[in-house]
């Protein structure tokens, strides 16, 4: 598609090493030579990519209280064979009458490999966390995990050339003051639990940054739905190959049913979603509400009351996500009122 550089140039913010022409709420080019340009259209109320991921955050929070019931019983291998499995017969009933077969997988080669590396990455990223989950206190884990937070962080301002303003710089410091605050009312110790967290949440910093590339070239919800798919056969296929037994299965059913809906449907295609609105970087401080959301969910289901320091931490950190939410709203109200003048 050719692109009328009078036009366009009146929205250019910024130009990346990797060739990337980000565009004021317009949408985002890729610039794949001199002359071609794609370009991807964003919401015109970034505010919806923050709320959409918080609801994302929500519905991971209720995840890993789920997830933790579901490995007193099966394995980690099992549940996920079985949580993407059922994930993908839920997306296909929606995805494929909707879109058809040729819609749904005909995507570029730049769409198959972002698809393929996002894949990959999720797979390694998932077993480690669920894995270290299954040897440790949920609610430990979940703050152990927010290390994906400056992974990618630190990979959107090298790569993607992300930057915050000024609200949203005070906003991301309220989230990381509430997150330590929160964190220092728990006791670490270094089992092989920890590690694997540890290793899980570095995964994850690196699948996000795939993925905000990957949303790029495919829609979330296609996205979602054949990462979902290779994610059921690699976990399948590991669990034959591993012989892992079905025994316990019989006593969390409903637990994996609700997992598989929560977390690879509901959960990640929200936060895709947001992906597709708002950076990379403001999409995974977000991302930090998560472990507020265990803890009210543990308080709900398991009666466990969370300290006096959760309870400050959780609302300082609230009122960070708030103000990058509003910030953004503000700075968007702004730059329509100039356009208006101009």
């Amino acid at each position: 598609m050719q692109v009328d550089s009078q036009n366009i140039c009146p929205y250019l913010l910024r130009t990346s090493n990797i060739g990337r022409v980000a565009v004021r709420n317009t949408g985002e080019a890729d610039l794949s030579n001199g002359s071609e340009v794609r370009t991807t259209f964003h919401d015109s109320n970034p505010t919806t990519g923050y709320v959409l991921a918080i609801v994302s955050s929500f519905a991971s929070g209720l995840s890993v209280v789920i997830g933790k019931w579901n490995l007193v019983h099966i394995s980690p291998l099992l549940m996920n064979g079985l949580i993407f499995t059922i994930a993908t017969i839920v997306l296909t009933a929606t995805v494929l009458p909707s879109k058809g077969i040729k819609g749904t997988f005909h995507l570029t080669r730049s769409g198959w490999f972002w698809l393929l590396m996002f894949s990959v990455g999720s797979w390694l990223a998932i077993w480690a966390y669920w894995a270290g989950i299954q040897r440790m206190d949920p609610s430990l884990a979940a703050f152990l995990n927010r290390f994906e937070v400056p992974v990618a962080i630190a990979l959107a301002a090298i790569f993607l050339k992300e930057r915050f303003s000024r609200k949203e710089l005070v906003g991301a410091a309220l989230t990381i003051v509430g997150i330590v605050l929160m964190k220092l009312t728990l006791r670490m110790d270094y089992s092989p639990g920890f590690w694997l967290v540890l290793l899980g949440a570095l995964l994850f910093g690196i699948t996000e940054f795939l993925s905000k590339i990957a949303v790029r070239h495919v829609g979330p919800l296609i996205l979602t739905y054949i990462r979902n798919m290779f994610l059921a056969v690699f976990y399948m296929i590991a669990v034959s190959v591993g012989g892992v037994s079905y025994d316990g299965l019989e006593n969390v059913w409903i637990g994996v049913i609700a997992l598989a809906l929560a977390g690879p449907v509901l959960a990640r295609l929200l936060y895709l979603m947001a992906l597709k609105r708002v950076e990379l970087s403001k999409v995974a401080l977000i991302s930090q509400i998560q472990p507020v959301f265990v803890v009210l969910i543990a308080l709900l289901a398991l009666g466990q009351l969370p300290t006096a320091r959760e309870i400050a931490g959780g609302l300082i950190l609230m009122a960070g996500c708030l103000i990058m939410v509003l910030s953004r709203h503000g700075n968007r109200q702004r730059f329509h009122t100039i356009e208006s003048k101009g």
